[in-house]
């Protein structure tokens, strides 16, 4: 055989080889410049559950969509071949415990691409520049050196970086809130100390830094109101998008979308598109004639500062002009006020050519110069002038002019409709700023992820193909098929692997809620929120289970959060919460107003301790071994959904008081308020704007009480007077009781209507004591937070101990026992140098767990507390 024969073979056999393996003859990608935040921390240590985020590149990558991971076997509808907005990239990190040298017992966390902002001293301007990167974001939840690799892999292979390494060090940091492992009505941290989980309905986190106010973080890390529950389900979706119509229509709580999915004839794709239409008798269509941005000043711009938008649709059946003296009609992008008739000529700036009827996708542009705006003033979309006409829109753009033809990143928030395939940039930035500010002021949040009515989810059908106009939308809608993993099952697993991979990191996120009041009644509503719980405590990780009924994640993540789900009626204990099939749902959530509930007192109406008790009582009766939390709950009226109008009147806030301590009940329920223009707004009773503190006294009670520890039950005490009532709980192996004592007639309604409240008095019996045992006893004003006597008191020969109360107006809380010791930060039970070592890294700060006097800040005070109790044990 000759020479030139065999390099002729073998070039043969070369081209048969990736003709028969195309993936080969791509390269894989690279990843480079890899650097981390080491730097921000005291000697180059990460803190013991504190961010570690990782910066690097990746060059060489097939992928067209960063955001979405690379599937080689999707389902039905996701099509990378076809659609380049499938085709996606998996990066993920690798993080070996110290000591450990099998990589294949290593944590993995999901890495995303990240649009880099800049800003400036105005509130609020935060600034798309430069090119995208890539982040891991991970807390490490063990002291010592660490190391970890990163791994990506597309269609055009899969690589990994070298081995690195770090270091960390001990902190102050309590870690991720949990599930109780000694009684599960309750939450714990990490190390073990109990989270009460007092809180209230959400502080409004998406637009946040332009509209809100960072005060009000701080007023609620001051005040201990801890458990925050808010939405990010108009992050991903079409549930509270930025695009509304002009004539701002509703269907039931939700903007209408204006969205539907559109066939085009041309590629024999579908697209989800928002629709534009004007019919011939005016603005009165299912569609708007006008869409604009929900939001006035959402974007930041640049001053004097060119820009071109760009607006890519298909035009149908436009005719014009409807008013003869202005020629001009058609699709038209304009920017300034509110304009809900927008569709007329000579409202606002018009910045694009008309655009008129189409054969295929097109796009029309103008240019449009910032002046003196440091944000964007609102952009109108309007079939302006037109006798009747359809647009179907893919996608609005605005970017810097740059000149020489080049433009800058994306300003706009959600500049595709398509968006089942993104996330966007700019509200996923606020949310970093956001959890931040929690992780700052103490706050957890339990975030709503998704809503059960969003348009996205009706418009894909169950086999994966678009809903397209004229057919019914998909009654399943965003629930799916519950465990079936098709088109809409897919596209949530990829979010939920989003959520993990830019905000999993923070302890500061308590629970993922999958949905806000999804339907009781609907078993594929049980099946997903299950198959979530899967998703974020096994699959995102790497960690194969099955999508079967009873199929149980027991993997330990470091990152790892709570799941849970709500309903807008009725508690399914039996049905779903105690379920065995669903064992991945972390804890449970009932929704129950005095109007909306299923137990109907009048009574309620007028008192807010009995309203907590009875339903305590009935959500306990049917699950025993989760924690619940009542995630929404108001004092309205029995037979009409609106907060009480007297309500206000109570600038005590009595009836806020009322409901926190009788939370001290066996049956545990913690309670959520809704309407938080009350709370944020009454004088309170320090005379200043808002009831917070009334949690801070609650909370100084209740946070050092070890109810997660166990042993803790019904403490069945007994009143000598029907008219005082006494709730709590004993643990009687520790020899410890907590009790609240109500005068029953010191309710919000009798103090706000006047009502003379006759003072009472009795002895309160507990049982259950070690018999002749000397107790502590701490007497403490509810009202202040404070102790405001402490006896000591011995139980009689049958272990018996009795409580006197004289001339009770209003109520009071009573310890018995020894809590943990002044000092015992970490509540291990001794005053020790790890608890030294936690003061001395928040001195300083406003860290409640190392704040022993509870006076607002760590300081020589609290040193000076720990110093007296060191070496101590209970």
């Amino acid at each position: 055989m000759t020479k030139n024969l065999s390099a002729l073979i073998v070039f043969a056999s070369i081209v048969f080889f990736i003709g028969i393996n195309p993936s080969r003859a791509l390269a894989a990608p690279s990843i480079s410049q890899i650097t981390d935040n080491r730097a921000s921390y005291p000697g180059n240590q990460i803190p013991k559950f504190e961010k570690f985020e990782i910066t690097f590149q990746i060059s060489g990558s097939s992928a067209t969509n960063l955001q979405l991971p690379y599937d080689p076997t999707p389902p039905n509808g996701i099509d990378p071949n076809k659609y380049p907005k499938h085709k996606g990239i998996t990066v993920d990190a690798l993080f070996l415990l110290p000591g450990v040298s099998d990589w294949n017992s290593a944590y993995r966390q999901p890495a995303f691409s990240f649009q880099p902002y800049i800003e400036n001293s105005i509130k609020g301007w935060n600034y798309p520049q430069g090119e995208r990167l890539w982040k891991v974001r991970f807390s490490p939840d063990q002291i010592g050196t660490w190391q970890y690799k990163l791994s990506v892999k597309d269609a055009s292979g899969t690589s990994e970086s070298p081995v690195q390494s770090f270091t960390v060090a001990i902190s102050s940091n309590k870690g991720f809130i949990k599930v109780s492992q000694s009684d599960s009505r309750y939450f714990e941290y990490d190390d073990g100390t109990f989270f009460p989980a007092i809180g209230r309905q959400g502080i409004a986190w998406y637009n946040y830094p332009t509209t809100g106010n960072a005060s009000e973080y701080v007023k609620y890390g001051q005040n201990a109101i801890q458990l925050v529950r808010t939405w990010m389900s108009g992050f991903y979706g079409s549930s509270w998008l930025e695009w509304v119509g002009g004539r701002n229509i509703y269907d039931g709580y939700l903007p209408r979308s204006g969205l539907e999915a559109f066939h085009d004839p041309v590629s024999n794709k579908d697209y989800l598109t928002m629709v534009i239409d004007y019919e011939t008798a005016g603005d009165t269509g299912w569609y708007d004639g006008c869409r604009l941005q929900f939001h006035n000043d959402r974007e930041a711009v640049k001053r004097n500062t060119n820009y071109k938008l760009k607006i890519t649709y298909w035009g149908e059946a436009i005719q014009g002009p409807r008013k003869i003296s202005s020629p001009n009609y058609g699709l038209v992008g304009k920017i300034g006020d509110w304009a809900n008739d927008c569709y007329e000529p000579g409202t606002n700036a018009v910045i694009t050519s008309y655009g008129r009827n189409t054969s295929n996708w097109t796009t029309i542009e103008g240019s449009w110069n910032s002046g003196t705006n440091d944000f964007l003033p609102r952009l109108h979309l309007a079939m302006e002038n037109a006798i009747q006409g359809k647009a179907y829109i893919r996608e609005i753009s605005l970017k810097e002019d740059l000149g020489g033809g080049q433009l800058g990143p994306e300003i706009l928030t959600e500049s595709s409709l398509e968006y089942e395939s993104y996330f966007p940039e700019a509200s996923a930035y606020e949310l970093d700023k956001v959890i931040e500010l929690a992780k700052q002021n103490n706050i957890y949040f339990k975030l709503v992820l998704m809503d059960k009515d969003d348009k996205v989810f009706a418009k894909i059908d169950d086999d994966g193909t678009f809903v397209l106009g004229g057919e019914p939308d998909n009654p399943n809608g965003f629930y799916g098929l519950g465990r079936q993993n098709n088109k809409t099952r897919w596209l949530e697993q990829a979010y939920f692997r989003y959520l993990q991979a830019r905000w999993g990191y923070s302890p500061n996120i308590q629970s993922w809620e999958l949905t806000n009041e999804g339907d009781p009644g609907n078993s594929n509503h049980y099946a997903l929120t299950d198959e979530m719980g899967k998703d974020f405590h096994c699959r995102i990780f790497g960690i194969t289970i099955g999508s079967g009924d009873g199929q149980k994640c027991n993997y330990n993540h470091p990152n790892d959060h709570l799941v849970t789900t709500s309903f807008w009626h009725s508690f399914p204990a039996t049905e779903f919460w105690g379920n065995s099939k669903y064992p991945n749902v972390d804890y449970a959530d009932v929704h129950a107003y005095i109007s909306t509930g299923w137990l109907s007192n009048p009574a309620y109406e007028n008192d807010e301790a009995l309203f907590h008790w009875d339903y305590a009582k009935a959500v306990r009766n049917g699950l025993a071994t989760k924690p619940i939390v009542r995630g929404e709950t108001g004092l309205d009226y029995l037979n009409l959904q609106e907060e009480n109008s007297d309500l206000p009147k109570d600038t005590a806030g009595i009836w806020l008081h009322n409901l926190n301590w009788a939370s001290l009940d066996p049956y545990v329920m913690s309670e959520l308020y809704w309407w938080k223009e009350t709370l944020d707004t009454s004088p309170g009773p320090d005379g200043q704007p808002g009831l917070y503190e009334i949690y801070k006294h609650f909370y100084n009670f209740v946070y050092n009480i070890p109810l997660n520890k166990g042993g803790y039950q019904d403490a069945i005490a007994s009143s000598s007077n029907q008219s005082l009532r006494v709730v709590g709980q004993k643990n009687t192996s520790a020899n410890r009781a907590h009790l609240w004592i109500q005068n029953k007639a010191h309710t919000w309604r009798n103090v706000v209507d006047n009502v003379s409240i006759t003072p009472q008095s009795g002895t309160i019996s507990v049982s259950g004591f070690n018999p002749n045992q000397n107790l502590k006893i701490e007497w403490w004003d509810t009202y202040t937070g404070t102790i405001s006597i402490a006896e000591n008191i011995n139980s009689n020969s049958s272990g018996n101990l009795t409580l006197t109360v004289t001339n009770l107006t209003t109520d009071m809380a009573v310890k018995i026992g020894d809590y943990l010791l002044v000092g015992d930060i970490n509540g291990d039970g001794i005053v020790n140098i790890l608890d030294y070592t936690l003061l001395s890294n928040a001195f300083g700060t406003n860290n409640l767990s190392a704040d022993l006097n509870k006076d607002g800040i760590v300081n020589i005070v609290d040193y000076t507390l720990l110093s007296n109790n060191f070496g101590k044990a209970v």
